[in-house]
């Protein structure tokens, strides 16, 4: 897909600046993309394919264009931003359409999008009390010793922290997202062992209200308070979050040299 090369160009562009827009600007552009992605998903949910995708285009080619040194937003946020066009366009020109699929992709757009727009109350946020009664539906299953129950939750919470993954790491710190990340897939992975190891799975779920929703809900302090005596889950995170910037910056900076000369939008094939 020819997107993926320019979040190179973009993290170029986020770090060293930009064409010197003013905030109310990338303010009414941001809102303008907002409305765009609302726009596309209610078109995939119409079932109109072929506009969907014109206006996925569209949408694609301005956020190409735009300048992000006036935006609160990380490189793995723009990359996340990115990668949403990405996957719903390759659900959009599958000659075997998968609804299901294709529906999930053009929410993720359009919450990763709205997140951008709408940092004080994005529409991701009514997953987290989503997550908290799985999280509460496994305590209950550990409790009833009935590893079926704990499974279906877990696949549950994944399902739904799938859909937000990508506005999160739009609307919160790399580190934020990155450790949420990693409990989740901590959670999932302890939840379909055989035997379920109830005591460790136990202890981590306890850790939903104290540390990861008010984080999610923008109470950073929740996760970055014990991310020195925190469970093993989270120490990783912290790492690979900073890592990943430095990567991302010189990975990028090296693509954007190998292909300034291209001009390649979304969908030309």
């Amino acid at each position: 897909m020819g997107m993926r090369w320019m979040i190179g160009l973009w993290t170029v562009l986020f770090l060293i600046g930009g064409s010197g827009w003013t905030r109310a600007e990338g303010s009414e552009l941001m809102e303008s993309w907002s409305q765009q992605a609302e726009r596309v998903d209610q078109l995939v949910r119409e079932g109109n394919r072929e506009e969907a995708r014109e206006e996925l285009s569209k949408l694609a080619k301005s956020f190409s264009q735009g300048d992000f040194s006036n935006v609160h937003l990380s490189v793995e946020g723009i990359g996340a931003l990115s990668d949403t066009l990405v996957d719903l366009d390759r659900e959009l020109i599958r000659a075997m359409t998968q609804p299901e699929k294709l529906n999930e992709a053009s929410k993720r757009m359009r919450l990763a999008f709205d997140a951008l727009a709408h940092p004080a109350q994005p529409l991701w946020q009514s997953y987290v009390f989503r997550m908290g009664g799985e999280i509460r539906k496994m305590k209950r299953g550990i409790k009833k010793d009935s590893p079926e129950t704990v499974l279906s939750a877990a696949n549950r919470l994944k399902a739904d922290f799938r859909q937000i993954e990508p506005a999160l790491w739009v609307s919160r710190k790399p580190e934020i997202a990155g450790a949420v990340q990693s409990y989740v897939e901590s959670i999932a992975g302890q939840a379909g062992k055989e035997p379920l190891p109830m005591v460790p799975l136990q202890s981590a779920l306890e850790q939903w209200e104290k540390m990861i929703r008010p984080s999610l809900l923008g109470k950073e302090e929740g996760v970055l308070a014990g991310a020195g005596e925190g469970p093993d889950w989270m120490k990783p995170a912290f790492i690979v979050g900073g890592v990943l910037l430095l990567a991302l910056g010189y990975v990028g900076w090296r693509k954007y040299r190998v292909d300034r000369h291209e001009v390649v939008t979304l969908g030309r094939r």
